[in-house]
């Protein structure tokens, strides 16, 4: 979740867009800041650059859910 927080995911899901649905049904507002905001994803410590919605995710995957930081 955001802030640090953890969440276990029981329901299966094959890839982040599936998983942010499974976020959308179960935790509306968590799925509310992801709308409102830009944020990055990792799966496993690797950041994700490219085909974010359809990358690939397995049971025991750990799913990081990273604020976009800018500055100068």
């Amino acid at each position: 979740m955001l802030g640090g927080d953890t969440l276990t995911i029981t329901e299966p899901v094959h890839t982040l867009e599936q998983l942010v649905a499974v976020l959308g049904r179960t935790r509306p507002a968590v799925a509310a800041k992801l709308h409102d905001t830009i944020f990055n994803f990792a799966v496993n410590d690797e950041m994700l650059l490219h085909d974010v919605n359809q990358h690939p995710i397995k049971d025991g995957d750990v799913v990081e859910i990273v604020p976009a930081i800018s500055g100068g």
